[in-house]
């Protein structure tokens, strides 16, 4: 049987899934705040670290993601130990495309915290993620607690670079429709794999030309029209390769 201590009665929530922060970020003296506008979500979302603001650039970027919210609901509950509450810093849900490719991933609550700040508040911390867990499990959902070692990798180097490459002008298809980027989109075809060197050399040995290409060549890779791999340093030698087959565009992924 259960200890006394898991036997919790659970409050109402304070907030909604996805529609809504239910705390209001204000400037802090411990930490930088800041927002970050996304197509994700109705509104930008607050951001009560630098770590949680680089976390949710990589959701943004993660094709799979279909919106996020930031600190979207307060869990509330009573065991022996008295009354908790607990807000997540992050709620995720995945597209139904990216469900039909991975059953397993699941609705997920994230708790974003520095690891020397986990070691010093444990003790305090623990009953909290683990009211968490539990909430999560009763409802087929998923709780994750990440620090800097799983959130700032070369993959955020990668996705900071890629940004400036993911504007309404590169990623409309009146944009993609365009004679340069068709070109890309062809060479890269016919070579099959490459790398960004060799594909502009392929388009053009002009060096000037080759620089209205290459922002192009990024920009399908933020919108999944090349492949590489985010998780090795981005440079002219690095390996790509197309990914649009028979209409399927293949996205990149966190």
């Amino acid at each position: 049987m259960p200890s006394k201590a898991t036997l919790r009665r659970w409050l109402p929530e304070k907030g909604t899934l996805f529609e809504g922060s239910t705390r209001v970020i204000g400037p802090s003296r411990y930490a930088v705040t800041g927002r970050i506008a996304t197509r994700k979500s109705p509104a930008s979302q607050d951001a009560e670290s630098s770590l949680e603001h680089d976390f949710m650039l990589l959701v943004d970027f993660d094709s799979r993601v279909e919106t996020f919210s930031s600190q979207p609901i307060t869990l509330r509950w009573e065991d022996d130990g008295g009354r908790h509450r607990y807000t997540p810093d992050v709620a995720i849900r995945y597209s139904a495309a990216a469900l039909r490719c991975d059953p397993l991933l699941r609705t997920t609550l994230v708790e974003v915290k520095p690891r020397d700040v986990l070691k010093r508040d444990w003790t305090e911390l623990r009953p909290l993620f683990r009211g968490a867990v539990a909430w999560t499990r009763n409802r087929s959902m998923a709780f994750k607690i990440l620090t800097e070692r799983e959130i700032r990798t070369v993959y955020l180097d990668n996705v900071r670079f890629l940004q400036r490459f993911r504007r309404s002008d590169f990623a409309s298809k009146q944009a993609l429709d365009g004679p340069v980027p068709r070109r890309v989109r062809t060479m890269l075809a016919e070579l099959g794999a490459s790398t960004p060197q060799a594909l502009l050399r392929a388009i053009t040995s002009l060096e000037g030309e080759q620089a209205q290409y290459l922002p192009w060549l990024w920009a399908h890779v933020c919108t999944g029209l090349i492949g590489c791999d985010l998780s090795q340093p981005l440079t002219m030698a690095s390996g790509i390769w197309p990914l649009e087959v028979q209409g399927v565009v293949a996205r990149n992924e966190t």
